[in-house]
């Protein structure tokens, strides 16, 4: 899988969701979901977590991020997700 993605851009599409996205509530609590991509926030404000129900991806302290994508493809379809989100918002 390629590492395409960053830190800062991942804030910056969860900026987007919080935003303009329809208030949720779901297993890690209250957040925010736009266009198939839902986004929480740790208890602690220290991670962020995506999920667009075939791949979680959660970025941590000191930008680190991990994603539970199980091939490169749904970690594709996730990213093209992401950056959809970031240009049209």
């Amino acid at each position: 899988m390629k590492n395409e993605i960053d830190g800062m851009f991942l804030l910056t599409v969860f900026a987007k969701i919080e935003k303009n996205g329809t208030a949720v509530t779901n297993d890690l609590g209250a957040g925010f979901t736009l266009e198939g991509i839902t986004v929480n926030s740790g208890f602690d404000g220290y991670e962020v977590y995506f999920d667009n129900g075939k791949v979680q991806l959660t970025l941590g302290f000191h930008n680190q991020w991990n994603t539970t994508a199980e091939n490169e493809t749904e970690y594709d379809e996730f990213v093209k997700m992401l950056n959809n989100i970031d240009k049209k918002y």
